[in-house]
């Protein structure tokens, strides 16, 4: 296997890089053949897809933040390879949705001898993503916060907090027609969320289960900004169950159409120009990844 750290990743970016070979030593004292990759920023991104598409590995462990998991599950999923998963960011959401621990060290002891197991992905406009696709406040509120200078992850999270705030001074409007599966909704919303897979309550939000098999459609059912901030709320506390300013489906496929050309849209946090109409639809079982054992459906058949 390869191993990939991205060194700018917040846990390990006051690291030496000692510490990457102390991962690797965990992986090697298990058994496995590893290859240590220690780089930083778009050097990270460029070894991960260099490894996914070197034949001498079946599987890239990689760790780093969300961006980093999600073009690795892209890269996997293309070369149907294994993906391991070391939780080095800020938010970690695949990760948690796959149980893996948030301590790099517990972690790597956990899928040194872990499971291969399958999980749900999903692509939009053949873009793949493993967590969510989002419209309105939340790519605003995203492109606020890059403005603003922060250099730890209390510092993000604060740099977060006033982009919301910046976000709902005006609040966006979304107006769009969803085409599910058996139903056509006509929306007018400030916040519209595609999940790989519903999210689960009582935690940050995340899948609780990454083989669902089915994505989860939210939008925001009002637009006041005294709303709006308690469903912000709402969704980084896990409490969205039977809240009366959110409505929620659930299908394998979704077309977004938009009288718009472009929409600015947050793919696994990446806020992306998208062309409407959105065609997103979920790959049930279709990426492998290397999970701690018995947390996540097993031997199931990629779709």
């Amino acid at each position: 296997m390869a191993l990939v750290l991205n060194s700018d990743s917040g846990t390990l970016r006051t690291c030496e890089p000692s510490a990457g070979e102390e991962i690797a030593d965990i992986f090697r004292e298990a058994g496995h053949d590893v290859s240590l990759h220690w780089k930083a920023g778009k050097e990270a991104i460029a070894a991960i897809e260099a490894a996914f598409a070197n034949d001498d590995y079946d599987t890239v462990i990689v760790g780093g933040g969300d961006g980093s998991v999600s073009f690795a599950a892209s890269q996997a999923y293309e070369h149907g390879k294994v993906l391991g998963i070391l939780p080095l960011g800020t938010m970690n959401l695949f990760a948690r949705a796959l149980g893996v621990p948030l301590d790099m060290h517990e972690a790597a002891r956990a899928l040194a001898a872990g499971e291969v197991s399958r999980v749900d992905i999903a692509d939009v406009n053949g873009r793949l993503f493993v967590h969510h696709v989002t419209l309105g406040l939340h790519p605003k509120m995203i492109r606020l916060r890059q403005e603003l200078d922060y250099g730890s992850r209390f510092g993000k999270l604060m740099a977060s907090a006033k982009a919301l705030r910046l976000a709902l001074r005006r609040p966006p409007i979304i107006r769009a027609r969803l085409s599910l599966a058996n139903e056509e909704i006509d929306v007018e919303t400030a916040a519209l969320v595609v999940s790989n897979g519903p999210l689960g309550d009582g935690h940050l939000p995340y899948a609780d289960d990454p083989c669902a098999e089915t994505l989860g459609i939210y939008f925001a059912t009002s637009r006041k900004w005294t709303d709006l901030l308690e469903l912000a709320a709402a969704f980084a506390l896990g409490r969205m169950s039977d809240n009366p300013i959110l409505s929620m489906r659930r299908s394998q496929r979704v077309t977004i159409s938009m009288q718009r050309a472009e929409a600015r849209a947050s793919v696994d946090g990446e806020v992306v120009t998208l062309k409407p109409p959105l065609k997103i639809r979920q790959y049930p079982r279709g990426l492998a990844v290397l999970a701690p054992a018995g947390d996540v459906a097993k031997d199931a058949p990629a779709q």
